[in-house]
This record gives structure tokens, sequence and C-alpha cells, in this order.
């Protein structure tokens, strides 16, 4: 302090004095950034909270991709504020299944590229949405790209490397596929052997192997099916040595037990859940394959099967049929209660009651003698006064007159919506409330040699909402449940035997039901309507129309009392069924399993599928995709337009048609593709008549391109006309980051109008 003094006494005036304006333009410059982040904030609430008033309306026309975006993004500006993060959760659940359903419809089209972008964004809302990653995976193989996993090991390099040197059960490998034909009456080595020249293979006999002459008349078939209709016509069975040598020996039990290649293969299911899920399994192949020996590893899943390599093929196709992951269901319960009491009392009334009693006259004396006065009164009848009888010895009483003007109007509305996710056949249990005491009961206890104590034993009820539900997922979608929903509250109490007891109101329901995906569905109420009219008045008078109103008063009540139980499923985990699955296989005759390879002449008719490298289009070209949707005649509907696997985009034009008989152009809403990294998107749409917009998509100058694939924006119409209207894109030119022309080509969509 001393040091500052002697600097300040020191220093000239002008220094002091540029000092302190250096000091007060920092303080003023502090307390302006101070401001100007006090404001931003305060901006960014007031942004945050529009944009969630927004969401409000978009859901309250129930367009929920809307709702979804505005949440998100007021929850993005405002990411502390609890009430946007309850509506962004509680609508993510809600979008991501829109994005799905709106995806197998455009598979069911063949659409597949439009169908990936549309899995890809629900399961970008939703991460945990199996049925978009099954839809995904799906598509994914359709288009020839599977997605693959890398599998681990613990095992150590030498062991690893003397693994891979185990070999698999032999396969029977042909140096040519050409077909065979054979005539000839012969015993039946010499034809095995004729077989082997002509297939280029050795054959080896069995030292017991009984010879016989057959008649073999084969024209242009496999090797494969000309050595099973050999050993079909000498009762005899072949098989594999090596590469290139075949072992022939007579068709018995025991042969075929002691020649037949035994292999060991572990199967790791991915998807048992519990015990009984690896025994279901166990059992199906134990009665399937009876000669194979398996052995279930609960600890890992898994299932070590010793069988012949046919019945080890077997099993894996068995395995891969039945180890599916369960369908899980995500049902909405909105139990939904209005009470409405309404009570009008209006009229006169005029007193109803009279009572007329005798009473003793009051009577006053004066005395004379004295200047003072005195009064006495009789407060007692006399014989004297009934035979006297005036008007003050009659009291009249009237009852009390009323004018009544009342109306009372109590509106009760209650609106309870838990939402539940329950896996097939499982029993799902949610409890929100309280837990109430009930007193079942007392007895008494010693507490002394002399005295005794009453104790009171009490039990504990659930209070709000109970659900109970166990889901079975069809096939198709559809969901049965077998549920139970009990809704409950304190209405009261009352007093028993000196203990106050609650009283408990009640809505209870409990039924199994079948219900569609996606479909809300009552499933029980109650419509209860109470009418009372109490009249009180004049007899006559009281009941003269109009004129009652004078006379008497009129009491109306109206009780209304509904309660409505909507469920709404939505099916978040499906039951996935491929084409190999529902194949019926061959497995051979009943003595052994074998199974065959379909010929390649069999599968020449098979087309295959596109790639996504074909979904591209030629090189340098970029593939846009526009996903339609379904709406009612004034009712608003949104067509995404989206890209697939783009490279450093940075701008994207498009000029987009649509059928303005069908269809009145609202505006354009940014998607999330371009703006994903958190940059700002500018987005400019132009209406140019005659059912054509443009709109350019880009963003801020300097950054660098996104990559992948995602929504660009979304095109809002409102729907005027029933019907299918076509909406589509031409071919332009998109841009990177450095400013390089990718050919950007047209897409199309279709917005089925109800």
């Amino acid at each position: 302090m001393l040091r500052f003094l002697e600097f300040m006494i020191s220093c000239p005036l002008h220094v002091i004095i540029r000092q302190v304006k250096t000091a007060c333009c920092l303080a003023a410059l502090g307390l302006f950034l101070c401001l100007a982040a006090r404001a931003a904030a305060l901006s960014e609430k007031q942004a945050a909270g529009a944009l969630y008033k927004q969401g409000a309306a978009a859901e309250a026309r129930d367009d929920v991709e809307a709702a979804y975006a505005f949440y998100h993004k007021a929850l993005e500006a405002d990411p502390g504020n609890l009430r946007y993060k309850t509506a962004y959760e509680r609508l993510r659940v809600t979008a991501a299944t829109l994005f799905v359903s709106r995806a197998e419809h455009l598979e069911d089209q063949g659409e597949w590229k439009a169908a990936l972008l549309a899995f890809m964004r629900g399961l970008e809302i939703d991460p945990s949405n199996e049925r978009a990653q099954q839809g995904m995976r799906m598509v994914q193989e359709k288009l020839d790209e599977p997605v693959t996993a890398q599998q681990e090991t613990s095992l150590s390099a030498s062991s690893l490397r003397a693994l891979n040197k185990l070999r698999s059960p032999v396969q029977l490998k042909l140096l040519s596929d050409e077909s065979i034909t054979l005539h000839m009456v012969e015993d039946s080595k010499v034809i095995y052997q004729t077989v082997g020249r002509l297939a280029a293979i050795n054959v080896i006999f069995d030292p017991e192997y009984n010879s016989k002459r057959v008649s073999i008349d084969l024209a242009k078939v496999s090797l494969e099916d000309a050595l099973s209709i050999v050993g079909t016509a000498s009762n005899t069975f072949w098989r594999p040595v090596t590469a290139n040598t075949i072992f022939i020996a007579q068709n018995s039990r025991a042969k075929r037990a002691e020649l037949e290649q035994q292999g060991i293969q572990t199967f790791y299911l991915a998807n048992t859940a519990q015990q009984n899920d690896l025994n279901d399994v166990q059992t199906a192949l134990r009665n399937l394959l009876q000669n194979a020996k398996l052995y279930g590893v609960p600890s890992q899943n898994a299932i070590v099967v010793r069988a012949t390599p046919d019945e080890l093929m077997l099993a894996e196709k068995l395995i891969a049929d039945l180890d599916k992951a369960r369908p899980e269901v995500v049902v909405d319960v909105a139990v939904l209660e209005v009470s409405r009491d309404k009570l009008r009392n209006i009229g006169i009334q005029l007193p109803q009651s009279g009572t007329i009693n005798l009473q003793a006259s009051t009577a006053n004396s004066s005395s004379s003698t004295t200047s003072t006065s005195s009064s006495s009164s009789t407060s007692s009848l006399t014989l004297n006064t009934l035979g006297h009888l005036k008007a003050t010895n009659f009291a009249v009483t009237l009852g009390q007159a009323q004018v009544e003007m009342l109306l009372t109007d109590s509106d009760t509305k209650v609106l309870q919506n838990p939402r539940v996710r329950a896996t097939d056949g499982q029993q799902a249990i949610l409890k929100i409330g309280s837990r109430i005491p009930i007193a079942t009961g007392t007895y008494t206890a010693a507490t002394s040699s002399s005295s005794s104590g009453t104790q009171t034993q009490f039990q504990y009820i659930d209070v709000g909402v109970n659900i109970d539900m166990k889901p079975t997922i069809h096939y198709d979608r559809d969901v049965t449940l077998k549920l139970k929903i009990e809704v409950s509250s304190q209405s009261g109490s009352t007093t028993i035997s000196g203990v106050t007891e609650p009283i408990i109101s009640q809505r209870q329901l409990e039924q199994v039901i079948r219900l569609k995906e996606g479909e809300a569905n009552i499933v029980g109420g109650l419509l209860q309507r109470n009418e009372s009219l109490t009249v009180s008045g004049t007899p006559g008078l009281g009941e003269i129309p109009i004129l009652k109103y004078l006379f008497s008063t009129q009491q109306r009540e109206v009780v209304d009392d509904e309660i409505v139980f909507l469920l709404v499923p939505h099916v978040v985990r499906g039951t996935q069924l491929s084409p190999l699955n529902l194949r019926e296989i061959d497995t051979g005759t009943g003595s052994a399993v074998e199974v065959r390879s379909v010929e390649s002449s069999d599968a020449a008719g098979v087309e295959p599928h596109p790639s996504i490298d074909q979904a591209r289009g030629e090189s340098g070209s970029l593939r846009v995709s526009m996903i339609g949707s379904t709406a009612q005649v004034n009712k608003d509907v949104r067509v995404a337009v989206s890209v697939l696997d783009g490279r450093d985009i940075f701008s994207l034009p498009l000029q987009v048609q649509y059928d303005s008989a069908k269809l009145t152009f609202l505006g354009v809403d940014s998607g999330y593709f371009l703006g994903k990294d958190g940059q700002a998107v500018a987005l400019v749409n132009r209406d140019d008549g005659e059912g054509e917009v443009t709109i350019t998509a880009s963003r801020p100058p300097g950054t660098a391109g996104v990559t992948g694939s995602g929504d660009i924006c979304f095109v809002r119409f409102r729907a005027k006309a029933a019907g299918d209207a076509v909406v589509q894109s031409d071919s332009s030119i998109a841009r990177d980051s450095h400013q390089k022309t990718v050919r950007l080509e047209g897409a199309r969509a279709t917005v089925h109008v109800e």
C-alpha cells in the first residue's frame, strides 16, 4: 500500500489521469462483455422457448417428425432444461418408429436405397431400436454389402496357428463340372469305377463289399447324383477319403457308424436371454439329429455338437433358424378420465312453516306513595288470562324465506400416459404411485407381568398406476397382450373400530387382446351420467310454469364421468425371418442325414441384387433419394430429401417439381446432414409457381464438406385433393468443399392423399 502511495505521489498528474482512464475503460469493457454474455444466454433461452412452442404445435397436429426436430433443437439450445429433455425423450421412440415404418413400406416397394436411408435415420434418432438395425442389415444384404463383425479370440499365436492347421472334414472336389451320361447293365463295382473314370476320381471298395449286377441308365446328371443313384440301386454308400478319392461300402447301420466321418463344432447362440432359450434349441437338435452328440454350455450360451459333416451343416442351419432375437414392443398406455359436475339452484322459497304459542300478557303497576315507580309482570298463564285472551297472548313464529341464484360447474380432466417396453413372452410390470398402509388386524401382547399392549398389523397396497402385461408378438406384427391395468387413488378415509382406514377409488382393466401395431385401440371405457332434479317450495304454486321460480327453488344437478383406456403398441424389434429360414432342405433317407447342394443350373435364373456402388450411379455422381408419405386432405405432409453415401459435400442445389393440383407448397425445413457437425446451414427456397420449387442448401464458406448419408431437407406440402401426387427432382450439379462439381442425379417420390 505504501509503495502504491509513493508511486501516486511521484507520478505526474497526466500519467495518473491516463491510468485512471485506462482502468475505467477496462472495467466498462468487462461490464459490457458480461452484459453481452448474459443477453446472449437470454436470447438462446428465448430461442429455445420458441422452438419448444413450435414443437408443441407440431405435436398437436400429429406431425411427429417436425415436433421431434423442434424439441431436439430446443434441447440443444438449452441443454439444462428438463422440460425440453422430457419432450425430446418422449418423442424419440415415436419418431424412430415412424421412420422405420416408412422404411419398411419403401422396402416392400423395392426402393432399397430410400429404405436404407430411412432405416439409418430411425437408428440415428433411437440407437436402441433393434427393428431399425434389423431392417438396415436386411437391406444391406440385398444390396450385396452385408454387415461383418470382427471376431475376437483369447488364443495365443502358436495355438491359433496350430488350430488353423487342423483339417476340416474332407470334401470331394471335382476337376470338371461336366454332366455324366451312362447306360449299362453291369456289376456295381464296374459301374462305380466307370463313373470314377468319367469324373476323374479314385474309387476304392470295402473288403467286405458284396457286389451285384445292376442296371443303370443315366442321362446328363451330376457326379453327386450319379453316385447317389448307383448307391441306391446297389444298396451301398460312399464317403470321401481325400479330395479326389471315395470309399464304397455296404449300406448298413453298422457300416455307417464305422466308416462315416465325424466332426465337432461349437455353435454360439447370440440371442439366449435365459436357460429355457438354450434348452429349446438343444431339444430341437437332439430330436432332429438323433445320431449326433451335443452338449450345452449355459455359461457361454453355446452348444457343442459332434456329428457327421452333413449333420453339422444341418445343425448350423437349424440354429440359424431358431437363434432369433425375441421381438420387443413399446406400449403407450393412455388413461383418460373426464369428470364434470354441474349444479344449478334457482328460485324463491317462501316460508314453509309457522307456529303459534300462548303467552302471558305483560301488565305494568304504579305506586303513588313513593316517588319511585315499580313494574311487575306475570310470566305464567292463569285461568283469568285464559278467560280474557288478547292479541298479546299469542306469539307467532314464521319459517325462513330464501332466494337462490347459484351455479356450480366443476370440470376435472386426468391424463396418465405411461410407456412400457417388453420382450415377447416376458412379463413387464410398471408401478407409479405410492404405497398406503392398511390395518389388517390387532393383537394383544404382554409388555410386563401386570400390563399388556395392543399391536396393530398393517399391509401396504400400491396406489397409482399399476401395469402388468405379457406380450406375444406375431410375425405379422400384431401384438397379443395379457394385460392388467389398474389406476387407483385415495379418495377419503373412514374409521372402523377406532382405526382410520383409507378409501381407495379404483379403475381396473384385465383382459387378453390382440392389437395391430401402431394403431390406437380403445380396450375399455366407462361413460356414466347422473341427472337429478330437486324441487322445494309451496305446493301447487311451486309447480306452475314460470311462477314456480317465485314460489319454489329448482335444483338441477348433472354429473358426467367418463374414463377410457387407450393402448398403442409399437413393435421396435420384429421377428426377422429370411428366405433361407423358410426354405425346405433335403436331408436324405431315414437311415442317415445326407444334404445335397443346389446345382449351378438350378440357380442360374437367380438375379443378383444391385450393390450400393451401383446405387451411387456412375463415377463422380451422387444419388439423391426422396421419401414420400401418406396424408389426408387438408393435412400437412413432409417429403424427405436424402443423400446416400456422399463424399465431402458442401452445397446441394435442387429443382423440385410437384403436382400442384393435389399439393400446396408450404416451405422447406433443414435436415441434419449438412449441419451434423454443428455448422450453420444456409437453406434458401424459391417457389417458381406452377408446381416448381428451387432449393439450395450450403455450408458456411471456408468449412470442410460432410461425408456420409442423411437428410438434406424436408419439403412441406398441404394435401388438397385425393390421389397419388408425384414429387421429383431433376439432375443438377452439387459441389464439394474444393468447389469441384459432382453430378447430382434426380429422384422421385409419391405422396398418397386420402
